[in-house]
This record gives C-alpha cells, structure tokens and sequence, in this order.
C-alpha cells in the first residue's frame, strides 16, 4: 500500500484518481487478507479431518469393531465427540470466512468496472492519460490488479 502512495507521489494526476486507487488498494488488501484466512480455515478443517479419520479407524481396529451400535460407539468415546463437535465448527467457520472473503472479492470487482467504465471520465487532461499506462502497468505488475479491461 505504501509502495502505491510513493508511487503515486511520483504520478501528477488528480487526487479524486489517487483517491480511487487508494481505496482499490485498501480493498484488494482486504481480499488478500480473506483469501489468506479462509486457506488457512480450509487446511485447518483437512487436517482435522484426516486426524478424525485415522483415530476412528484405530480406534475402531483395537476394540474389534463398532458393536452392536454404532451411536452408542460414538457416544462412549470423548475423543470421537470431540472430533465431531471441531469438525462442525470448523465448516461452519469455514462458510462464514467465504461469504466475508466473497463480499470482499465483490467490492474489489465493483470499484475495479467502476475505473474501467469510467476511465475516460476520470482521466480527463492529455497529460494525465499519457500517465494512465503506467499506472495501470503498475498496479497490474506490483499489486495484482488489472485495470487494462474486464
């Protein structure tokens, strides 16, 4: 973000321009953030998984089978429940990570056609459309962010 602002310092186009791209950038930060969070959740629930499955089959190995009830079983021991209840709260975790990280995804989408629509609006003088290119080379090689269309 900060490499954005100095390299913007550097740009002489209008503040309305900076303004929008400062605050694509702020939303784009914010998106990483989700997606880096909802990997982390996604590969937390995996392994919880895994575990799960590994112990109940041991587990289910060492006393010979589930018995003669299969909910009595599970209910008897503390880890299985324990594993389950994790596992519930993860995916639902899980859900609500991706609903913020897809409200995030939409704001980046929505500010990035709102530029795009109006980039003969916004880049009014010559001189600041000549400046166009490399900020939107920029922002496309440094931050991730294209801006050249839809």
């Amino acid at each position: 973000m900060k490499d954005l602002e100095q390299f913007l310092k550097t740009m002489n186009i209008s503040e309305e321009i900076k303004a929008t791209l400062m605050s694509l950038m702020k939303k784009k930060e914010k998106e990483k953030k989700a997606e880096k969070k909802l990997n982390k959740v996604g590969f937390t629930t995996i392994g919880v998984i895994i575990l799960f499955t590994v112990y109940f089959y041991f587990k289910i190995k060492v006393s010979g089978g589930l018995g003669a009830s299969a909910l009595s079983f599970i209910l008897s021991d503390i880890m299985i429940l324990i594993f389950i209840v994790s596992l519930m709260f993860l995916i639902f975790y899980m859900f609500e990570v991706k609903r913020k990280f897809d409200k995030a995804e939409k704001d980046v989408d929505k500010i990035r056609d709102d530029l795009i629509d109006r980039s003969s609006i916004i880049w009014r003088s010559p001189e600041e459309r000549k400046l166009r290119y490399e900020v939107y080379k920029y922002l496309k090689d440094k931050q991730d962010i294209n801006l050249f269309h839809k």
